[in-house]
């Protein structure tokens, strides 16, 4: 069970990432993965919306995290 720091951080990234997708035409969010690494509960946070598939992570293979909403966490925000 996800506990209720790591829910409102999750909350507040996927309305940080919805924001950016308009504000960017699009665009994808980058971030280094040591900086993600370095607090817990930014990581599990991420975590959990790539788990529930709100985001989606692109950097595979890289050092960085490049993160980008999907149609279903646009919806979860718009249905907040």
């Amino acid at each position: 069970m996800i506990n209720e720091e790591i829910n409102k951080l999750s909350d507040i990234l996927l309305q940080s990432l919805y924001d950016y997708h308009f504000a960017n035409n699009g665009g994808s969010y980058t971030l280094p993965k040591a900086m993600v690494n370095a607090d817990v509960n930014s990581k599990q946070a991420i975590e959990y919306l790539i788990e529930k598939e709100y985001v989606i992570d692109s950097g595979q293979g890289s050092d960085n995290l490049v993160l980008a909403i999907t149609a279903q966490g646009m919806d979860y925000i718009k249905n907040k």
